[in-house]
C-alpha cells in the first residue's frame, strides 16, 4: 500500500486483531497467572524455611525468560504457513502497520507486560498465602528494590556511575534478546525457536567477548585515563558507552532486518 501509516486504519487493525485473538490472550494470561501462582504456593508450602530474596530473584528471572520467550516466539506466525501468509499479506493495511503490530504485540509485551504480570501474580500469591501462614516471610517487592538500591544507589560517585551504566547494559539485554528472536522468527520458517535461540547465543558470545576484551585483556578500568587514552577510550565510562552504543546499534540492525524481511515477503 502507498500510505505508510494511518492512525485510524492502524487502530482498526489493532481492534480487529485483538478481537480475533481475544480468547487466546485470555487463555494465555490465565495459564501464566495460574502456573506461577500454583508453583509459588507449592514452593512455599513444601519448604520449611522461607524463600530468600536471592531465590525469589532467580525464580523471577527464570519465569521471565520462559514466558517472554513463548510470547516473542509468536511473532510472524503467518510466515510458517503458505495459506496464512497469503491472507496476512493481502490484508488491507500497510506493511509498516503489520510490522508495528507484530513488534508491539510480541517484543513490547515481552519487555513491559510480562514482568508486570509475573510480579503481580507473585504479590497476589504472597498476600493470599500469608493469610494462611504468616511465617512465609512475604516482603513484597524487596527482592527487586534491594537489587536496585545495592547497584544504583549505594557506593562512591565514580563507581556508582559505572555500575549504573553496567546495569543499563543488563536491562538492555532482555530487549536485545527479544529483538534477536523477533528477527529470527521473520527469517526462519522452520524451527524458528531453536534457530533464534542459537542466534541469541551468538549475540551473547559476541558482546561477552567484547566486554572481556575491553575490560579484561585491555584493562581499561585499571590504567586508561585522559592522560593515557587507549584508542577512543579516555576512561572506563567511555568504554561502557562504546559497549552500550554497540548494543543499541545491533538492536536497530536486527529490527530493521526483520522489517526488510516483511517487505521482501510482500514483493
Amino acid at each position: 500500500m502507498n500510505n505508510l501509516f494511518n492512525a485510524q486504519r492502524f487502530s482498526r487493525y489493532i481492534t480487529l486483531e485483538l478481537n480475533n485473538q481475544k480468547q487466546l490472550f485470555l487463555y494465555g494470561i490465565g495459564a501464566v497467572v495460574s502456573f506461577i501462582f500454583v508453583a509459588l504456593f507449592l514452593i512455599r508450602a513444601t519448604n520449611d524455611s522461607p524463600i530468600t530474596n536471592d531465590d525469589l530473584f532467580g525464580l523471577f528471572i527464570f519465569a521471565y525468560i520462559v514466558v517472554a520467550t513463548a510470547v516473542v516466539n509468536r511473532s510472524f506466525l503467518p510466515f510458517r504457513s503458505p495459506k496464512k501468509l497469503i491472507t496476512f499479506l493481502t490484508f488491507p493495511v500497510s506493511h509498516f502497520e503489520k510490522f508495528l503490530f507484530e513488534y508491539m504485540s510480541t517484543v513490547l509485551v515481552g519487555v513491559f507486560i510480562v514482568p508486570f504480570l509475573i510480579l503481580f501474580t507473585y504479590m497476589v500469591e504472597g498476600e493470599i498465602h500469608q493469610t494462611f501462614n504468616e511465617n512465609i516471610n512475604y516482603t513484597g517487592l524487596t527482592f527487586i528494590t534491594n537489587v536496585i538500591e545495592d547497584t544504583l544507589v549505594n557506593g562512591s560517585e565514580d563507581k556508582l556511575y559505572l555500575r549504573q551504566m553496567g546495569i543499563l547494559m543488563v536491562f538492555l539485554l532482555p530487549w536485545s534478546i527479544m529483538n534477536v528472536m523477533f528477527t529470527g522468527n521473520s527469517v526462519f520458517t522452520k524451527w524458528p525457536l531453536i534457530k533464534s535461540v542459537l542466534s541469541v547465543t551468538a549475540y551473547f558470545i559476541f558482546h561477552g567477548l567484547l566486554v572481556f576484551l575491553i575490560f579484561e585483556k585491555m584493562g581499561v578500568q585499571e590504567y586508561v585515563s585522559n592522560d593515557h587514552p587507549l584508542f577512543f577510550f579516555s576512561d572506563s565510562s567511555s568504554a561502557i558507552h562504546f559497549v552500550l552504543f554497540s548494543m543499541l546499534l545491533a538492536n536497530v540492525v536486527f529490527v530493521y532486518c526483520s522489517y526488510l524481511k516483511l517487505k521482501e515477503k510482500e514483493l
